[in-house]
Parts: structure tokens; C-alpha cells; sequence
């Protein structure tokens, strides 16, 4: 992790975000969902029985940011405001998500 990551993520509060491939499964908030699609699943701290479907966020992560609607639940997440991405919007901002596998991102709803 760079020093401009750090004080990022020292300045502001950083979670661990994860990405999975939905394949045309529903969501949790009952959609179906793509891989290739702007979505995100909320761990179950934030998931609030489903209130947030619909609502976006903003994900942020070295200079770059996106805007995800939540689709789905994720109970598996790390931490208590760990989120899952799709493949899709994982590969939008970390062109090495492959590699990476998780990284820690800033996010809030908007």
C-alpha cells in the first residue's frame, strides 16, 4: 500500500470490499443480477432487513470512484462494513482486482 493509500485511508474510514459473479442469480433484494453489472451486496451490519435495496453508494479506491446501487446481501463480507462488488464494478476501479483479490475502499451512500 502507498503512502497516499494510507493517509487515505487514515483520514477517512476504510472497509474491505470483495467482488463476486452473481451469473444471473437473483439478488437478495430480489433482482436479477449480472456480473457485469453496477451493483453491491451489503454485509449483513448494514444490510438492515433489505431497507437499502435500490439505494446507491459510492466506492472509492485510489483516486478512482464509482456509483453502485445495492442489489444483495452479503453475509460473508469482512469486517463490519465489508461490501461485495460485482466482477464488473470491481475491474472499474482496480484494473488488478484479479490479483488483488480485496482491497480497502471508502464508501457512503449518496
Amino acid at each position: 500500500m502507498s503512502f497516499s493509500i494510507l493517509h487515505f485511508c487514515y483520514s477517512q474510514l476504510c472497509y474491505a470490499a470483495t467482488y463476486y459473479q452473481p451469473d444471473g442469480g437473483f439478488g437478495a433484494c430480489g433482482n436479477h443480477l449480472q456480473n457485469t453489472d453496477a451493483v453491491v451486496a451489503l454485509g449483513v451490519n448494514n444490510w438492515a432487513a433489505g431497507a437499502h435495496c435500490g439505494r446507491n453508494i459510492l466506492v472509492q479506491y485510489q483516486g478512482r470512484s464509482i456509483t453502485l446501487s445495492v442489489q444483495d446481501l452479503c453475509p460473508g463480507c469482512q469486517g463490519d462494513n465489508g461490501i461485495d462488488l460485482t466482477e464488473g464494478a470491481m475491474a472499474a476501479i482496480d484494473p488488478n482486482y484479479v490479483n488483488d483479490g480485496h482491497i480497502n475502499v471508502v464508501w457512503s451512500f449518496v
